[in-house]
């Protein structure tokens, strides 16, 4: 068994999340991820939340990568990042929009050096548009996409959802793209320009509520419930939350039997949902979480427990699945991280080494990719066009 981008070589240039999210993803399909960062090591190394002295999120991001600092600014710099695009596939980088023309790192320019480059640009609006030149982090996205305006209950303010929704979407997407685009490399021979926009996939993340532009009150907040059909929500057990969301016919008539109501129309179902959740809030409050959720699936209504973080970290089903794997980092010790979401019979997900140390590729790649002496590694060291780790 062999994963589906083995082969694939891929230079990031990134920082923060979704360029090095989606270089994250290649890896676990398989690609091989040189990360060219600066000498003192990408800023997220450093974020909140660390294990010992390097960011969770850090190593999350930057599992299967080795990490070559170079100082791109310096004409030597340039010169070895060059030498590597040349034996890349693809690039991605998640700049603001006009950064990597002002550093002479543009798609045109690397295109020169690489005509069969694929090369991924991921920004808050693209490289299109009348917004183009406004940065933005996630939670600003979230803003401006409408996401956060559709997110909380009706009578309070608008909320971002808890996760960072367009970082981790615009990666994914990002991955997707390029996957395809060396689809059509291996067709055609032809490398190209990726241009994904971390507005546009919150557009797309918001799809559903759409359709409800031409309506009198238009989209609204609805909390936990669906904007169209009734019963979702979360219930009070004696020992928890419980999920319930009722997506189908079939699923409503099991629910109003289990409650002793009358018969009701999916399509009307959103004007008996005060009487519905009530009898719920009842029904749920009497039994535990376990209970409830056994009766409610038994009658093939869907339900859940409404967990945290921590009881998602310690359910088995967390580990079967390696949704959460252990590797050993030299410098944080065991680091509990997210394993590979891709599951295929004949091409396992790659979850191999833990986020790199600064500079601990270095000599590694320089040598044997671009065949450099010691001498040369070590003259270039001195100069501080690139770091190596001392380890």
């Amino acid at each position: 068994m062999s994963a589906p981008l083995t082969g694939v070589r891929v230079v990031e240039l990134g920082a923060y999340t979704t360029g090095p999210l989606c270089a994250r993803y290649l890896s676990n399909l398989g690609a091989e991820i040189i990360k060219v960062e600066p000498l003192k090591g990408e800023s997220m190394r450093t974020f909140a939340y660390k294990i010992g002295d390097v960011s969770y999120i850090f190593h999350v991001h930057n599992v299967n990568k080795r990490s070559v600092p170079i100082d791109t600014n310096t004409k030597d710099g340039k010169a070895v990042l060059f030498e590597l695009l040349k034996t890349a596939d693809v690039m991605i980088e998640n700049f603001a929009y006009g950064s990597m023309l002002k550093w002479g790192l543009d798609y045109e320019t690397v295109r020169g050096v690489n005509p069969g480059l694929i090369y991924c640009s991921l920004s808050g609006f693209g490289h299109t548009g009348p917004d183009r030149h406004l940065r933005a982090f996630d939670t600003v996205i979230q803003g401006m996409a409408g996401v956060m305006a559709m997110t909380g209950t009706a009578d309070g303010p608008p909320t971002k959802i808890g996760i960072s929704a367009a970082d981790n979407m615009g990666s994914a997407a990002g991955a997707m793209a390029i996957t395809a685009a060396l689809h059509h490399k291996r067709r055609t021979g032809r490398g190209q320009h990726i241009n994904i926009s971390m507005h546009d996939i919150m557009g797309w993340l918001s799809s559903e509520r759409w359709a409800l532009l031409d309506t009198e009150a238009g989209p609204q907040r609805t909390g936990n419930r669906h904007a169209a059909i009734a019963p979702q929500n979360i219930f009070q057990s004696e020992d928890g939350l419980v999920a319930v969301a009722v997506e189908t016919q079939k699923q409503l008539d099991a629910l109003c039997t289990l409650l002793g109501h009358e018969p009701v129309d999916l399509t009307e179902s959103k004007a008996h949902e005060a009487v519905l959740e009530a009898r719920l809030v009842e029904w749920v409050s009497s039994r535990t979480t376990d209970e409830s959720i056994a009766v409610l699936l038994a009658h093939s209504v869907p339900a859940g427990q409404v967990q945290g973080i921590d009881d998602v970290a310690e359910n088995p089903f967390t580990w079967e699945r390696d949704i959460l794997v252990t590797l050993q980092h030299p410098e944080s010790g065991p680091v509990k991280l997210l394993g590979s979401p891709f599951k295929s019979s004949r091409s396992p997900g790659v979850v191999d080494t833990p986020a790199p140390t600064v500079g601990q590729h270095t000599k590694q790649v320089l040598s044997e990719i671009l065949g450099y002496s010691d001498a040369r590694i070590d003259e270039l060291t001195e100069k501080q066009v690139i770091a190596v780790s001392p380890s």
